[in-house]
């Protein structure tokens, strides 16, 4: 039977709707999967600081934003899928903040195959080094006392030497990485450090928030209303938990292997008083009532453990684009799944 013009144009035409339907759903797929994302890290605390005040360091990665310097900020071209990580330094001379490309910040190479299998001092100095005439040379020129402990300059550069880091991933989109940009390089990078008011902790939080509004807060009970590293993880797997649609991911940066000593727990402010030796005991001996007082908070709102839940990477995660960095998010076809992790981290209700 033959097929008359009409029926032939009718068939083309739901061939067309067909193709045309195909086509928007992978388009679709595409934009789904261009999403970026921002990582909090928290590094754990490590050396005589982090002996003295075991809270840690809070820095946040972006993987769509890298950095035209370390003090100016741009939105990455396609060949530059790895992003940077933006923190707040206690001396850094002049600056707040600085950005420091991923593979760099944890490792100090530019590429995961260049990542030492052991480190020792005479390494980690070496490749900060190498990362200083490279990168940081604008910031700390040669001329300076470069070992002068107060300068932090090390600290934007082979974070993984000396120290685990503990991630916290979401979901964001490019036009808020765009607004974030345009916000950090309009605004005066100038030192704002306050160990109580203006910390790595409470710049990180602010970004979080610009983000995502009001997700981060102080704990007033067991951190004295100061922000710590440890509230702010805790207040986004509590974000994370309330939305699941922006797919929280927990992640380790194990501390490579080496002669360099082991990194120790991110605590509290009332965690560290219970928990360091020196300072308990001290408080025991002069105000037995205060050493009460601080368990009652810490009990009451700063229990909460760092690591259940989370996956281990090695440095080729970094290396990958994006979207497969987010594939597996994005694409989790089971959220309870995705739900049930975020419940066995740890996470506990805010104060």
């Amino acid at each position: 039977m033959g097929v008359s013009g009409q029926q032939l144009i009718s068939f083309q035409n739901r061939s067309f709707r067909l193709a045309f339907l195909v086509l928007f759903t992978a388009a679709a797929m595409t934009v789904k999967y261009a999403r970026a994302s921002m990582t909090v890290l928290i590094g754990e605390p490590y050396g005589v600081f982090g002996t003295v005040l075991p809270v840690g360091h809070a820095s946040i990665y972006l993987d769509r934003v890298c950095a035209e310097t370390p003090l100016q900020l741009r939105m990455c071209r396609p060949d530059e899928p790895m992003g940077v990580v933006i923190s707040r330094y206690h001396h850094l001379g002049q600056y707040d903040w600085l950005a420091s490309p991923v593979m760099e910040y944890l490792y100090s190479v530019e590429r995961a195959d260049q990542v030492p299998e052991f480190v020792t001092k005479e390494t980690e100095d070496r490749l900060r080094e190498q990362f200083r005439k490279g990168y940081l040379r604008s910031v700390v020129p040669d001329e300076i006392d470069r070992d002068r402990q107060e300068d932090e300059w090390y600290e934007t550069s082979g974070a993984a030497f000396d120290r685990k880091l503990w991630g916290y991933q979401l979901d964001t989109t490019e036009e808020q990485d765009a607004r974030l940009i345009e916000t950090l390089n309009a605004r005066p990078n100038q030192r704002l450090y306050h160990v109580r008011t203006a910390n790595c902790a409470g710049f990180v939080a602010g970004i979080v928030n610009f983000y995502f509004p009001q997700t981060v807060r102080a704990n007033k009970v067991a951190d004295w209303g100061i922000v710590t590293p440890k509230q702010v993880a805790r207040s986004i797997l509590t974000f994370g938990k309330a939305h699941p649609e922006e797919h929280l991911r927990l992640i380790e940066v194990p501390q490579l292997p080496g002669t360099l000593h082991r990194s120790h727990p991110v605590w509290g402010i009332s965690e560290l008083f219970l928990k360091t030796k020196r300072y308990c005991a001290t408080m025991v001996i002069i105000q037995p009532a205060a050493i009460v007082a601080d368990l009652v908070l810490y009990e009451k709102s700063g229990r909460f453990r760092l690591g259940a839940g989370h996956e281990s990477i090695d440095p080729d995660f970094w290396e990958q684009p994006s979207e497969d960095q987010t594939a597996d998010r994005t694409t989790d076809s089971n959220p309870a799944a995705t739900q049930n992790k975020v419940e066995n981290s740890g996470v506990v209700s805010s104060p």
